[in-house]
């Protein structure tokens, strides 16, 4: 399915793009600014990510939602969310007139890694919505590798726990950033977009979060070896 998508994009977008992109590894390269983690940052964030993916957001507005309240109790913390399932981590609508309307998880102002790649996934979306591409989910995961948030996406898609404790009890909570894809898929992912770009050990890997690491090192030996054998 990967390399299908994989694919699909070089066709769509071209092989001179992916191999000129920039990757990303840190807000302050998209907004050349300190993370602050309030809705004016989050603002500026989405018109500069406008900017590097090239979509015309003037009937587009972007706003925040929270999550349904937590249940506490004294074993742990769970979420709650509409029939059961994980909090969304974003939302997109389109209004009759035209104009978009793009909702992001408040609590991903506290995470920028979660916020770049939730903004970026939306505005991928209405990229394609005008170009007339796919809206598949795997697909515009494939397209935030090739627009260069690849390595914010991946570090985000290993599932971490939060325990907290006070003067009379303690809790969990389990956290997961926006992405549907497992850190595998996210370490093969990014060895194909490195093994590509003809890259050896580029410097943005750094970056990556050691779960997500140890996938790309597999996933770039597969490669290697799979185009040998070929």
């Amino acid at each position: 399915m990967l390399d299908k998508e994989f694919s699909v994009l070089i066709e769509e977008l071209g092989e001179e793009f992916i191999l000129d992109s920039s990757v990303y590894t840190d807000p302050k390269e998209i907004t050349g600014m300190e993370f602050s983690g309030d809705e004016a940052y989050a603002q500026i964030l989405f018109q500069k990510l406008g900017d590097i993916i090239d979509v015309d957001i003037s009937m587009v507005e972007m706003g925040l939602f929270s999550e349904p309240a937590d249940v506490v109790l004294d074993s742990g913390v769970i979420m709650v969310s509409e029939e059961g399932s994980e909090p969304a981590s974003s939302k997109f609508t389109e209004y009759s007139d035209g104009s978009v309307e793009i909702l992001i998880n408040r609590g991903y102002l506290n995470d920028p890694d979660c916020l770049v790649a939730s903004i970026a996934f939306e505005l991928i979306r209405l990229k394609s919505k005008v170009k007339g591409f796919s809206e598949d989910e795997v697909y515009m995961e494939v397209a935030l590798v090739f627009y260069g948030f690849g390595v914010f996406n991946a570090n985000n898609s290993v599932i971490k726990m939060d325990t907290w404790s006070g003067d009379l009890r303690s809790g969990w909570n389990i956290k997961k950033g926006p992405t549907q894809l497992s850190l595998e898929a996210h370490g093969y992912l990014l060895a194909l977009y490195s093994c590509y770009r003809g890259e050896n050990n580029p410097q943005w890997t750094d970056s990556l979060v050691h779960e997500v690491s140890k996938a790309f090192n597999v996933g770039v030996k597969y490669l290697k070896f799979d185009s040998e054998r070929k």
